[in-house]
């Protein structure tokens, strides 16, 4: 199975995605200290610890290991708590995709602060509702970006709504100090600290409460579906504020690998510093698996990124014959996944499924998340019936903010209703 559909999460069933899921179960991995951790900040300690020269993120000719990444973080943590950020503070932010947004990130963990993350595109209507809706004390922005004034923007936002965050500049320079400073890391898990929003193209925008506990759970499904180790790659084109941001830093704090960063996306600059920083995984959704096959179709000889060895991604349904072009031409595999703002990861494509699973399924549910399949009439639909997806599992989200709507959300049996049709083989 495989979409995010935070975009538009609200159309009718008929509107939605039709996809198929392998009911094949996946091996478990020995659970090991890091799998234990039960915070996003003790996932980041742990990985800090058994990993602290491993290189953990690349931006351009920028790398940074996973203790450099811990200890970094834990200052600005510093920094924030002294510029009054505390346990519980409501923060929104709106960063691009660098190095820098992942420290801000991780730092407000660190506080335990409920993080609100925005993707940069958005602008004064959404961003002006979800600022008001949670009742944001902090608006952390890049400044001038991208040939957009996003200071001009909290300013007409502010003066039109008579909110009063807090407005920061969160890009090159982060607050610091000595982490000495800093209370006791937070250790509930299972916390409510973190509130993503749906595109809201059909409705509103619906806040989707998460805990560090169900975005690790997201991560560590990708991980395991992914077979990723220490030696490989990835790659983070799309924005990291987007659900699957999380999502995939949590895979690579589970696994121990690197990622390169791309602020702005731009095929060529991507494809060059891919190649040159010997990036294994790449993608994103169907749309950048036609950018990458379009650019090796004009080297048709001499493979684009020598060290890719899988595409990956989501966001929309992957055709069949987008397979085969990929594997008869970039002699990879696209291993697809399905997921959306509620639920991260419900299901994901690895390397190991068969030739037929990778074209014609979105793969296996991931570990721990429960699929199930009913028809309209309200019953489980039997193999290879289409029916309504219905979800359970520690990755599955806590409800959303407006409650009113939590009642259709879930069914009697608390299986949260996705509204995407489907079907398990």
């Amino acid at each position: 199975m495989g979409r995010d559909i935070a975009p538009g999460g609200d159309g009718p069933l008929n509107d939605r995605q039709r996809c198929a899921l392998s009911n094949e179960e996946d091996s478990v991995a020995e659970v090991t200290s890091i799998e234990r951790a039960s915070t996003m900040w003790e996932l980041v300690e742990a990985r800090a610890a058994a990993s602290p020269d491993a290189v953990a993120l690349i931006e351009d000719d920028r790398e940074i290991t996973f203790k450099q990444l811990r200890d970094l973080s834990e200052r600005v943590a510093a920094g924030f708590h002294e510029f009054g950020m505390r346990h519980g503070s409501r923060v929104t932010w709106q960063l691009p995709t660098r190095i820098e947004t992942v420290v801000t990130s991780l730092a407000l963990a660190r506080i335990g602060a409920i993080q609100n993350p925005i993707i940069p595109i958005y602008r004064d209507r959404e961003v002006g509702f979800v600022l008001q809706q949670t009742d944001a004390e902090y608006f952390l922005i890049p400044g001038d970006w991208n040939g957009f004034d996003f200071n001009a923007m909290a300013g007409r936002i502010i003066a039109e709504l008579g909110i009063d965050p807090t407005v920061m500049i969160a890009y090159d320079a982060l607050p610091q100090a000595e982490p000495y400073t800093l209370p006791p890391a937070p250790t509930a898990g299972d916390e409510v600290r973190w509130i993503y929003y749906t595109s809201g193209t059909t409705s509103a925008p619906k806040g989707v409460r998460h805990t560090d506990q169900t975005l690790m759970a997201g991560g560590l499904g990708l991980a395991d579906a992914l077979y990723l180790t220490v030696e490989d790659v990835g790659s983070i084109a799309f924005p990291y504020a987007h659900i699957a941001g999380p999502d995939y830093l949590m895979m690579l704090l589970y696994r121990g690998c690197g990622a390169v960063l791309i602020e702005s996306f731009a095929l060529d600059v991507a494809v060059e510093l891919f190649s040159r920083k010997g990036a294994t995984m790449a993608g994103g959704g169907p749309a950048f698996y036609q950018m990458y096959l379009a650019k090796q179709r004009t080297q048709p000889t001499e493979k684009i990124i020598p060290s890719l060895r899988l595409l990956s991604g989501g966001g929309a349904p992957k055709p069949p014959e987008m397979y085969v072009e990929v594997m008869a031409e970039m002699g990879i595999p696209i291993c697809h996944g399905y997921g959306m703002t509620e639920c991260p990861m419900i299901a994901q494509s690895g390397p190991n499924d068969t030739e037929a699973q990778l074209m014609y399924t979105d793969g296996k549910p991931v570990t721990a998340c429960e699929v199930r399949i009913v028809t309209l009439e309200g019953v489980v639909a039997l193999t290879g019936e289409d029916g309504e997806v219905r979800l359970k599992g520690p990755m599955v989200f806590k409800g959303y903010t407006d409650e009113s709507l939590n009642k259709d959300a879930f069914d009697e049996n608390g299986w949260f209703r996705t509204d995407d049709l489907g079907h398990l083989d």
